[in-house]
């Protein structure tokens, strides 16, 4: 009971560190503005400029945070079902999927909403060669997938390095490298629209199937004995993690270390339990992604890649983690 009631009190601080963050996430950037300003905007008292500009930021803001929580939920989820804690949304190429799908429609010429489309139609596609591939091996373990994405992977690699060869320089190349390293800078209100139901919906099944994640842990044989299809239900999360990656993907380019680091992060504090430390993963998740983005457009004039800003982040806290366990072993 005492456990229960210290996870409820990290998960409602965590909640409400999140809210101030957003609210100074709001306050800063290029022209900062005051508690204020931005008290204002909620009550619709603000003037018609400051309230653009927290129009934008806040929409913005939104994005992060759902992606935050996406990512960070996916790579929980393969993490538990893969029993690897080096499983990533990446695990399964979706990633480097969708990037091919998002650099072919630069490479065509097309405008913002159709590379969106195309990167979240290439990485469902990525996924279901994957599947595809772990069928034909005939083999339902964690380890045939991982493998089975890692070929994948290889594969989506070489097409985008092949794009990037016969990419313009000048315009096409940049753009294609940008998407890559992932940024919110063309997030407006019309692709979240149209984004954000796929990603709000990933983010609450898994939430509400959290405790399948425990289930699947377990050996086939005590999974059946519980009445639960193992394979059944692990495709069922894989590939909402998958949907979630993807989208992401689409909304705002790769963005790395998020859902790997996060998982472990919620795990050191309240344990390995899935119905307890997933919804911490996205609530953390959203917490790191909303600084990540803060800084990546506040410490230069022109938007930071939030890969980048993500990396400087999340590989100094996974050795931390690293370190952390290690000396609780010994």
């Amino acid at each position: 009971m005492a456990k229960n009631h210290k996870n409820k009190i990290v998960m409602v601080l965590a909640v409400v560190l999140l809210i101030v963050l957003v609210v100074l996430s709001m306050m800063i950037g290029r022209y900062n503005l005051s508690l204020n300003d931005v008290m204002s905007y909620f009550f619709n008292r603000a003037t018609s400029s400051t309230k653009l500009i927290l129009k934008l930021r806040f929409t913005r803001i939104l994005a992060v945070i759902l992606v935050g929580a996406g990512l960070s939920m996916a790579g929980a989820t393969f993490q538990s079902i893969f029993n690897n804690g080096l499983a990533s949304p990446n695990i399964l190429g979706v990633a480097t999927g969708s990037s091919v799908g998002a650099a072919f429609a630069i490479l065509s010429g097309m405008p913002i909403y159709v590379i969106e489309l195309s990167a979240f139609v290439m990485g469902i596609l990525t996924m279901f060669l994957t599947l595809l591939i772990n069928h034909f091996l005939r083999n339902n373990s964690g380890m045939t997938l991982i493998l089975a994405g890692i070929i994948i992977a290889g594969l989506m690699q070489s097409v985008l390095g092949s794009i990037k060869y016969i990419a313009d320089p000048e315009d096409q190349l940049q753009s294609i490298v940008y998407w890559e390293l992932g940024s919110f800078m063309k997030v407006d209100l019309s692709s979240l629209a149209s984004v954000g139901p796929v990603l709000l919906v990933g983010i609450l099944f898994l939430f509400f199937a959290r405790w399948r994640l425990n289930v699947l842990s377990l050996d086939e044989a005590s999974v059946k004995t519980i009445g639960i299809n193992p394979v059944l239900n692990r495709n069922l999360m894989i590939v909402a993690a998958t949907l979630l990656t993807s989208a992401a993907v689409c909304l705002c380019g790769v963005i790395g270390w998020v859902g790997l680091v996060v998982p472990h992060i919620s795990r050191s504090i309240v344990g390995g339990d899935n119905r307890i430390s997933l919804p911490l993963t996205g609530v953390v998740g959203s917490i790191l992604l909303v600084i990540a983005d803060t800084l990546a457009r506040s410490i230069s004039v022109n938007d930071i890649p939030l890969s980048i800003v993500t990396g400087f982040i999340g590989v100094p806290i996974f050795v931390f983690i690293l370190i952390r366990r290690k000396t609780t072993v010994v």
